[in-house]
């Protein structure tokens, strides 16, 4: 058992869901935030610590006193393995125990892309570990990536085609990163994460729609649309070509794949798409 665990991305989807599931279990959390003095704390046993991936020197003292890390990149971060492989180093010098990183789905196959480089170093590191790989968040849709469209056009506009996505909600990530954390005879997993059914964007809108009671639509656009648009809502040249990326696996049928992982690990069934919407109705309205 752990006496105390870092959590990097603490603010994020799934970060924020780990600190949840580690407190659930009485574990002593140390929330990573660039902000630490607006971070406010979703229990007594969480308390906020400085990390800054473009500044080494934040390394160290927040790994004091850690034995194990949950390690997330920054979405859509072109140079990630540039920052998370400096701390991976860190980590080892600190003598920490065990690190689950927060990879993506398919990254095993992607010997280029930023998070596969970071899962090799990872592995190379002699740091015990565990990396999990979950498909597209459900909460893409609620209060991320393609929510604004949801709720201001009742439109799903992304670059997938009729694909099917097998996404998976933060909330099951977190349980299983949670459960590797602390469960020191799991070790070494490499595992892909995903929700128990694998839909297409017009199954996703028709979900929403019925359970939200607002007809969505969804809008396949072509892959430069896509990139274009995000573009011109703030994203970065880098960021866009990362998206774009990420959607061509989904056309290619990479992200179809539906795994019994969750389960696996945490014995519960992970949770639908439909019961999520139930959950995450008032997102969609």
């Amino acid at each position: 058992m752990s006496n105390q665990v870092l959590v990097l991305g603490a603010t994020g989807f799934a970060g924020k869901q780990v600190v949840d599931a580690l407190t659930a279990e009485g574990i002593k959390v140390k929330a990573a935030t660039r902000f630490p003095e607006k971070f406010v704390a979703s229990a007594p046993n969480v308390s906020p610590v400085k990390v800054v991936l473009e500044d080494p020197a934040t390394f160290a003292p927040a790994l004091a006193g850690v034995d194990k890390v949950f390690l997330a990149a920054v979405p859509l971060d072109a140079d990630a393995h540039l920052k998370l492989n400096p701390f991976i180093d860190e980590a080892k010098k600190a003598g920490i125990q065990k690190i689950v990183f927060l990879s993506a789905i398919g990254m095993e196959n992607l010997p280029d892309s930023p998070l596969r480089k970071i899962e090799i170093h990872l592995q190379n590191a002699g740091i015990t570990y565990n990396i999990v790989r979950p498909n597209f968040f459900m909460e893409n849709f609620s209060d991320g990536s393609f929510s604004g469209s949801v709720k201001a056009t009742a439109q799903i506009i992304i670059p997938a085609e009729d694909a099917r996505l097998s996404m998976i909600a933060t909330s099951d990530i977190a349980a299983v990163s949670a459960k590797l954390l602390l469960d020191d005879t799991l070790k070494g997993q490499e595992l892909t994460l995903t929700g128990p059914a694998s839909l297409n964007a017009y199954d996703t809108a028709e979900i929403i729609s019925k359970t939200s009671g607002k007809k969505v639509t969804y809008v396949p656009v072509t892959a430069d649309e896509m990139t274009e648009a995000v573009k011109a809502h703030g994203l970065s040249d880098s960021e866009a070509q990362y998206i774009a990326l990420l959607f061509q696996g989904v056309r290619a049928g990479y992200m179809e794949a539906v795994t019994t992982a969750v389960k696996d690990i945490t014995g519960k069934e992970p949770i639908s798409f439909e019961t999520f919407a139930k959950a995450n109705v008032s997102s969609f309205q």
